[in-house]
């Protein structure tokens, strides 16, 4: 069973995002938080209580957080940031209607696991759940889009890009990959992409992360991003 917490400022919001979920069985919504403030200090409290003098898990503490952004106090990126310092095992997956590029990057910097929207559709929500408790990095097509726009635009104004990019040791061929891992695609898309086995792309995955000195890919992201800035 995998347990997940909802983290919105509007009930109606998770009422409806309860309702879907429980149409699965493999998954149980084990708490619900109006606040950043509220679920940072509901896991706290179940992080204190969370084993029993016979080791035995308290069945509340969740596998998945779904959090909004915008709340009222504490929100979603901060909120992100306190529960990864403190829980960084727990998968975050940000459920929002802003796809701001600040937040965006923001969220994926202090270690969550996707940035969604919430017209994502039921079907792919539960989609998104599974990969991203698998390690893939989770960016709904907007997203993605916004990310390749600003990329693009980069590329555009900064003639230096690919001379910083060496000055890191890249190669050609590591470049390529880098750009699809920065527009969030998975191993298994970059293989499709690139017409690479899963084991070279992995293995040119490792190089580019022992080159920024990175061993995170939602970290990764944000470094390359910002050599393309520069």
């Amino acid at each position: 069973m995998i347990k997940i917490a909802l983290v919105d400022d509007r009930p109606s919001m998770i009422t409806g995002l309860q309702a879907l979920l429980s149409t699965h069985e493999d998954f149980s919504v084990v708490l619900t938080a109006n606040s950043g403030e509220e679920i940072l200090e509901t896991l706290q409290k179940l992080n204190m209580t969370r084993f029993s003098l016979n080791s035995i898990p308290a069945s509340n503490f969740p596998d998945v957080v779904l959090m909004d952004i915008r709340m009222p106090g504490m929100g979603g990126v901060t909120a992100t940031k306190q529960i990864k310092l403190l829980f960084p095992q727990l998968t975050i997956l940000i459920l929002t209607t802003f796809d701001d590029d600040e937040f965006i990057i923001d969220a994926l910097h202090y270690g969550a696991s996707g940035y969604l929207l919430k017209d994502i559709g039921g079907k792919r929500l539960i989609e998104s759940i599974y990969e991203a408790l698998s390690g893939n990095l989770l960016l709904t097509g907007r997203v993605a889009t916004k990310l390749a726009s600003n990329i693009h635009h980069t590329q555009q104004h900064n003639s230096d890009r690919a001379i910083k990019l060496e000055d890191l040791g890249f190669t050609e061929r590591e470049l390529e990959i880098a750009q699809q891992i920065v527009l969030g695609f998975n191993t298994k898309e970059i293989c499709a992409k690139t017409f690479l086995s899963l084991g070279t792309v992995k293995n040119y995955t490792s190089s580019i992360y022992a080159k920024l000195g990175i061993n995170q890919r939602s970290k990764a992201i944000v470094a390359l991003r910002e050599i393309l800035k520069k």
